[in-house]
């Protein structure tokens, strides 16, 4: 089973497996199952689960908030364009420079409401993983050319 963040999103609005199992209408082992990652659950269940947290259901699976977009907002997404353009403005083409600003806006978001160290080094650990990938990626389409 695919990462998921029912507990990270549970623990932080401090609701225990066994309410929200009842709020949802479930077993409290099916909640621990899917936190671990042994079992999955339907779509319906998902649904309910983010609608118990308040959360959209991408959250529970990505990780990604859907926050309003603020003034905040506005300016953290204008300094990922910034930060994007300067570094990669003659490597891609404007449509993939916008989705690399898109990516680097989450991460930022993802980073600024990281508070605790432990859990900023984990995201880093995740992000230099998802870099090494990336350049993996990119190498085999460069020498596909």
């Amino acid at each position: 089973m695919p990462e998921n963040f029912l507990k990270k999103i549970r623990e932080e609005r401090k609701i225990g497996q066994s309410e929200l199992a009842q709020k949802v209408g479930v077993s409290k082992q099916l909640i621990s199952g899917f936190e671990k990652g042994r079992s999955g659950v339907s779509n319906e269940v998902l649904r309910r689960l983010a609608a118990a947290l308040d959360v959209d259901s991408d959250a529970i699976l990505t990780g990604k908030h859907n926050k309003p977009f603020d003034e905040k907002g506005r300016k953290k997404l204008t300094e990922a364009m910034t930060l994007v353009f300067k570094f990669y403005e003659d490597q891609f083409d404007k449509e993939t420079m916008v989705r690399i600003a898109t990516e680097l806006y989450g991460f930022m978001i993802d980073f600024d409401d990281t508070k605790k160290e432990v859990d900023r080094k984990k995201l880093k650990k995740s992000l230099t993983e998802k870099i090494i990938t990336g350049l993996a990626a990119k190498c085999l389409l460069d020498s596909k050319k």
